[in-house]
């Protein structure tokens, strides 16, 4: 068999699991089975990697693109789990520690640099934010981890995560400058337990070299090969244009595309009217 054809069975099969019915979670036992895969001779292959990343059209790139182009509206502020709005639109959340990026990859993916306060002091972000994206999803920013993170966000966070119906797809931010952190991975077995959908978004492409970003995000990978059972099998990467580097501005503004599109397709949204 064709083990590309092995790869996305695989990886489809896990997506498939990874959904919040209760009755659901007795297969969580056997989802490390997930990464082996036989073929008709009764050889085992494991996978080392995600499978590769299939280009995007650019009827999708225009369709994401326009989409996001439409104006975007704070909707309401959340500190408690008892007040959390009951709306029926598709929601993604975003999440990561403090300090990886995460204010300014909503501001860019909205094309609107003052949607989300940016803060270089560690735990700026204390309540769940709920953004209307042209009318047809709700983006929720959530509060930075790993600084206090318990005594900051803990019983709001948590209960977001494991009750909130409407959420199609958590995003993990990840600085690949610092790795993969206890925190991060404390995150991902959580959303391993509920199970929930996620996806890890890596920033700051831009302040590593080539060779040294690729091994960064080599490790993360592995790390969720071997370990994570709901993560979707792609990391999404996003950096910024520095003129001390030869990084193409189109590259970035593909990869910002890529995310919005990612975000469509997990909100089950396919046209952006």
């Amino acid at each position: 068999m064709d083990m590309s054809l092995i790869i996305r069975r695989t990886f489809h099969s896990c997506s498939r699991l990874c959904i919040r019915e209760k009755q659901q979670e007795s297969l969580i036992i056997n989802q490390a089975k997930h990464l082996v895969q036989q073929n008709k001779r009764g050889d085992s292959y494991r996978l080392t990697s995600f499978p590769e990343i299939t280009p995007l059209t650019p009827i999708q790139s225009r369709t994401a693109s326009k989409l996001f182009a439409k104006p975007t509206r704070f909707l309401t502020s959340v500190f408690e789990p008892e007040k959390l709005p009951s709306y029926e639109k598709p929601e993604i959340a975003f999440v990561g520690r403090s300090n990886v990026g995460k204010s300014t990859l909503i501001n860019r993916l909205t094309n609107n640099n003052k949607l989300v306060k940016t803060s270089s002091k560690p735990g700026h972000t204390k309540s769940l934010n709920f953004f209307d994206i042209a009318n047809q999803m709700t983006l929720v920013d959530m509060p930075g981890y790993g600084f206090q993170s318990r005594e900051t966000w803990g019983d709001l966070i948590l209960y977001y995560l494991r009750n909130r119906t409407q959420l199609k797809r958590l995003f993990i931010i990840i600085d690949p400058i610092a790795g993969l952190k206890e925190t991060d991975k404390q995150i991902m077995q959580i959303l391993d337990q509920q199970p929930l959908s996620y996806q890890i978004i890596l920033t700051k492409r831009d302040r590593l070299s080539k060779e040294a970003f690729e091994k960064s995000k080599s490790v993360i990978e592995e790390y969720l090969v071997n370990h994570a059972i709901c993560c979707y099998p792609e990391i999404l990467v996003t950096g910024k244009r520095r003129k001390s580097q030869k990084n193409s501005l189109e590259q970035i503004t593909q990869d910002i595309i890529r995310v919005q599109w990612t975000i469509m397709t997990a909100t089950g949204i396919t046209s952006s009217s």
